[in-house]
């Protein structure tokens, strides 16, 4: 797998990182406890629920180490999204701090993936580690399929033009016809965008040419093909809705497949994250960059 160093250029990702197969034609359902799942056409171990074109997050009064991605209303509870600390160091992340989406609305139903700091040290408030890691269900056929492990992604956070991005690179399409495509998530400032109005960010796939232009995000589309908008919302007075995640364009029409769409939901998810923490900012992205460069 690739990703993109602070100098713009691509750069390769260890083996251990991530592996791959050289002709992935469908994925490997998780682990062994995801019971009665098989691999299927669409090339992916499908989640428990389809990934609907409008996705919310919402708060449960009283849970702060858990939340629900839903459908159009908060009564339509799709998965549970635990908040991990690191304190116990269980599960994936060990004791990297992040987010744990479960295959169901439930604590008790297994991981499907997992986001979050590249090492337990990243989230201190003085680092400035660009880095994150998705953790995602592995290719059928690789080593990773065979233990049950998770596939190692990587998004990585840069200023580009004066603007604040965060890139990945995931398969796309289905079947035996798998490639691996670039996004780029863009900062939407508050107060900039009719649909966005307490910002948010907008996704393009960052190689696919001409740009298409949907007119909640016309704004933010200049360079490539927007694919999801991401909407933070008004925290101020219930704190319940967290943000809303809507497809566009190739991300609408399904050709991009349901592993994109996890990646699409596990990247949102670590956006709101960081945002929370205060590290979507242009200067603490471009301290990291200037961080990583010496």
């Amino acid at each position: 797998m690739d990703t993109t160093n602070s100098s713009g250029k691509i750069a390769s990702l260890s083996s251990q990182d991530s592996v791959r197969v050289s002709s992935p034609d469908s994925f490997q359902e998780h682990l062994p406890k995801f019971q009665g799942q098989t691999p299927t056409d669409t090339a992916f171990a499908s989640p428990c629920n389809p990934f609907p074109i409008v996705m919310n997050a919402y708060a449960q009064w009283g849970q702060f180490k858990s939340f629900n991605i839903c459908g159009a209303t908060e009564e339509d509870r799709l998965y549970l999204v635990e908040v991990h600390t690191g304190y116990s160091a269980s599960g994936p992340l060990g004791r990297r701090p992040g987010v744990l989406l479960h295959n169901g609305t439930s604590k008790k139903d297994p991981i499907l993936a997992a986001a979050g700091d590249e090492s337990q040290f990243a989230a201190r408030a003085y680092s400035f580690n660009n880095e994150s890691i998705i953790l995602m269900p592995p290719l059928r056929g690789s080593t990773a399929a065979q233990t049950g492990d998770f596939v190692t992604e990587r998004m990585r956070a840069s200023v580009s033009s004066g603007q604040v991005t965060f890139d990945f690179d995931i398969e796309v399409g289905s079947g035996d016809k798998l490639r691996q495509e670039r996004f780029q998530w863009r900062k939407i400032k508050k107060g900039t965008d009719g649909s966005a109005k307490e910002g948010g960010f907008t996704l393009v796939a960052a190689n696919s040419g001409a740009p298409s232009t949907p007119s909640s995000s016309s704004s933010t589309n200049a360079d490539g093909h927007v694919v999801a908008l991401l909407m933070w919302r008004k925290l101020f007075p219930t704190f319940k809705h967290a943000f809303t995640l809507e497809l566009f364009g190739r991300g609408l029409s399904g050709e991009l497949g349901e592993r994109w769409r996890l990646m699409v939901v596990m990247t949102a998810l670590r956006l709101w994250t960081i945002r929370v923490k205060g590290k979507t900012t242009k200067g603490l992205i471009a301290m990291g960059e200037k961080m990583s460069t010496k």
